[in-house]
């Protein structure tokens, strides 16, 4: 993440705390995650989007990995919503937060 000097201004510092360094593998994620899902849907969307060459290789675990540092970076969070996975058990719906949003209009 980009920092200001201690030396800037305050407005420099309020700056610098905006800059997101978000890769092409995060900014497909934040993409589909407009549409809250759950990690097992994600990769399935992953796959599909990747298939048609619209997003870059990427694995299920290198995908669940960066949608996890979008999780870090305050741009995906959990909707408290839950959904079964194909196992039965229940699993975390993601959704794209107000900072995620911004990457995508961007």
């Amino acid at each position: 993440m980009p920092n200001a000097r201690t030396t800037d201004p305050q407005t420099s510092h309020e700056a610098a705390g905006r800059v997101r360094n978000v890769t092409e593998q995060q900014r497909a994620i934040l993409n589909i995650l407009v549409v809250p899902m759950t990690d097992e849907e994600l990769v399935a969307r992953y796959e599909s989007i990747m298939s048609a060459g619209l997003a870059p290789m990427a694995s299920p675990s290198g995908i669940r990995s960066r949608r996890s540092e979008l999780v870090y970076s305050q741009m995906v969070m959990d909707s408290k919503d839950r959904r079964k996975l194909r196992t039965g058990r229940n699993a975390i719906v993601w959704r794209t937060t107000e900072l995620g949003w911004e990457e995508v209009i961007a």
